[in-house]
């Protein structure tokens, strides 16, 4: 690690060193009753590599069987890092990078692959897909780092999820599983309150009547966002950039039977940050609504075989205003962009699982969706006078259908007691490119009782979104209708065990292989066009090791190292780091109390070929948080956080249009209270 990395970690052991010696004190204040439900609540925490998931094989099955490389993320452990979203917490796990785009909302690097829309990545809720915005295939802009307050835990499955999921399951999946009605039992009401004007009101109702029972959330926050400087945008202009954000979310779950439902809603306006095109601007707003509805039938038609059938309907809009210029002489008001477009998605898919025998279990499935986008419009006010419609003229996309159609298996065989072979495949037709199959296989095998040695090989695809096919009038990139889907591959070998009871350790290496690659290209009209331009290869290991001491308190840490290679010009990629580590230290002073410290490296950034700019620094950040359950009041709970401890300045990268780099967020504080009724 670099000495930049160990120069912040001395600090952090200061800050641990006094909490150790406190402990010792307190040590023989507690109970015996508190010591044993303190040694209950951790020793559930340390095991929950036995509680069952679901993501990576679309039926139960306990984490170690899953075949795949995955992480649990609780709401406890978010709770006690202080999390405000969920990028806050993925942050923390191996191979995973969280940074900031233009228009101000994150994205998701996985394994050395990074966009700004976060498209290769899919994200479920309970389930169910909410990558619906046609235009850039993924979901960061309508519900930006996601809400936390309703998360039961989250199943993080790195590498490709196409031969269960279809596209955009390219090099992650990320299912959030919310919480149901028997998990909040009541009422529950948080506040938030913090830097940047920050607040936050949370309500969350769970109730169970007779065989009906339902969940709801309601969240509402505002924000003025955080005001890094920026020295010099795509015009030369400095000044902060400018991301405030409101945000509306409601959820609504019912279980009945063999029937369930679930629903959602999010509207989020915001700042544009640094816009669609890199100017400073207070003039711009963002504007995002997005729901869901999602209705299913489960049920089991015999005793080896089960019934699952889904129908679901989702829309999403847009209607963005982008000053793209300021005034000027040539713009004396200043030009101003509006681009409303609206999105639906309406689909069913049926599952059937089959008990074939003691060791074997086949699951068999089909899918049908429709997607449709209309309604889109271009307004501009010609840099003078009042906005006006010009879609007629110069729209810069369209009303645009497709169809899917797909079929997809996957058999479980155990072979052997200690040795497990998953194998799928998946065929999706779609209407505007054609065909595409994706298979899977994975072997588990327990050599001894505290080692697993995991082999995964899958294959993914990336359907081309309707702005990379059909984007007009845009004087920096048109689309392609002839581009094809990106493809991967990807091969892991990962070993998974225990040097103790209380000391675990895992390594995975993996190769990523990318063809098809979409990106912009030059054509023949002057303006860059969407192309299939190349191939990407990317080569790393991920080390993860904890460790639990006496009292409960966990040490944990990873280290990512990845390499990607444009297998063109065989150049380094650019905008992601070679390396990444992450360590944490979480301390139970009871059952009622706990600090945590958690110490985030990014490595240097290099530069595109062309960017003249020198690599983006490397920089350590500190976090540190502390949460009461249960201490004043039992069904009272507090979260104190800071981000940022040190108020280092640093930043991701930003498009060579820039000299400067996009800021991060300095120091801030998060005060948060929760109390069930």
């Amino acid at each position: 690690m670099t000495s930049r990395f160990l120069a912040l970690l001395f600090p952090a052991l200061l800050v641990i060193s006094p909490v150790l010696q406190a402990d010792a004190v307190k040590e023989h204040s507690l109970s015996e009753l508190e010591s044993a439900l303190n040694e209950l609540d951790n020793e559930i925490q340390w095991l929950k590599e036995e509680l069952s998931v679901t993501t990576a094989t679309k039926t139960e099955e306990a984490l170690s069987k899953s075949g795949s490389t995955i992480s649990i993320i609780t709401a406890q452990e978010m709770k006690e890092m202080g999390a405000r979203t969920l990028f806050d917490a993925l942050k923390r796990l191996p191979g995973i990078g969280i940074s900031q785009m233009l228009a101000g909302a994150s994205t998701v690097e996985v394994r050395g692959v990074k966009t700004d829309f976060s498209e290769k990545v899919l994200f479920l809720i309970n389930g169910h897909p909410v990558n619906t915005n046609l235009v850039n295939g993924g979901s960061s802009l309508a519900f930006n780092e996601f809400i936390i307050d309703d998360i039961k835990h989250v199943e993080v499955v790195r590498g490709p999820g196409s031969a269960l999921y279809g596209a955009n399951a390219f090099v992650a999946v990320i299912n959030i599983i919310t919480n149901q009605a028997n998990d909040v039992n009541g009422i529950q009401v948080s506040l938030t309150g913090g830097s940047n004007d920050t607040k936050k009101l949370n309500l969350q109702f769970g109730h169970q009547l007779n065989d009906l029972s339902i969940a709801g959330n309601l969240h509402i926050a505002d924000t003025n966002g955080p005001d890094g400087y920026v020295a010099s945008d795509s015009l030369g202009q400095s000044g902060n950039a400018d991301y405030w954000h409101k945000r509306y979310e409601g959820s609504l779950n019912f279980q009945y039977g063999d029937w369930s439902g679930q629903s959602r809603f999010v509207q989020r306006d915001a700042g544009t940050f640094l816009g669609a095109s890199n100017v400073l601007s207070n003039r711009s707003e963002q504007e995002y609504i997005d729901y869901f509805f999602e209705l299913t039938y489960q049920t089991d038609l015999h005793r080896i075989l089960g019934l699952t059938v889904k129908t679901y309907f989702d829309h999403f809009q847009f209607d963005n205003t982008w000053e793209v210029a300021p005034a000027s002489s040539l713009f004396p008001d200043g030009l101003l962009l509006r681009s409303p477009i609206k999105h639906d998605v309406t689909g069913i898919e049926t599952q059937i699982d089959v008990q074939l025998g003691e060791n074997n279990k086949l699951l068999v499935g089909a899918a049908y969706e429709h997607q449709s986008q209309y309604d889109v419009e271009f307004w501009s006010n010609g840099g003078s006078g009042p906005m006006l419609d010009i879609s007629s003229a110069a729209n810069w996309n369209g009303s645009h259908n497709r169809d899917i159609r797909a079929l997809f298996a996957q058999d479980i065989w155990d072979i052997r007691s200690n040795l497990r072979l998953i194998t799928g495949l998946r065929y999706d037709n779609y209407s505007d490119f054609g065909d595409t199959v994706n298979p899977r296989a994975s072997l588990t095998w327990t050599a001894f009782d505290n080692l697993r040695i995991v082999a995964n090989y899958g294959s993914a695809f990336r359907a081309p979104t309707f702005a990379e096919l059909y984007n007009t009038a845009n004087n920096s990139i048109v689309g392609n209708t002839g581009i094809q889907p990106e493809e991967i591959q990807t091969y892991e070998l990962g070993l998974y065990g225990e040097w103790d009871k209380n000391s675990r350790y895992g390594i995975t290496v993996f190769r990523n292989s990318i063809d098809e690659l979409i990106a912009s290209s030059p054509n023949d009209i002057g303006a860059d066009a969407y192309d299939n331009v190349g191939e990407l290869e990317v080569n790393g290991f991920e080390l993860e090791v904890s460790s639990r001491l006496s009292n409960g308190s966990t040490i944990t840490a990873n280290y990512t190292y990845q390499h990607p290679v444009n297998e063109v010009t065989d150049e380094r990629l650019a905008d992601v780091p070679l390396h990444r580590a992450n360590t944490s230290f979480n301390y139970f002073f009871s059952r009622h109390v706990s600090f945590y410290a958690g110490l985030h490296y990014k490595g240097k950034t290099a530069r595109a070929v062309n960017d003249v700019r020198s690599d983006v620094d490397e920089y350590v950040t500190l976090d540190v948080a502390l949460l009461t359950q249960g201490l004043w009041l039992k069904d009272l709970e507090l979260k104190t956080s800071i981000y940022n401890l040190f108020d280092k300045t640093y930043y991701d990268p930003a498009p060579n249009v820039m000299l400067s780099d996009y800021p991060k967020a300095g120091q801030n504080v998060m005060l948060e209270a929760v109390y069930k009724l």
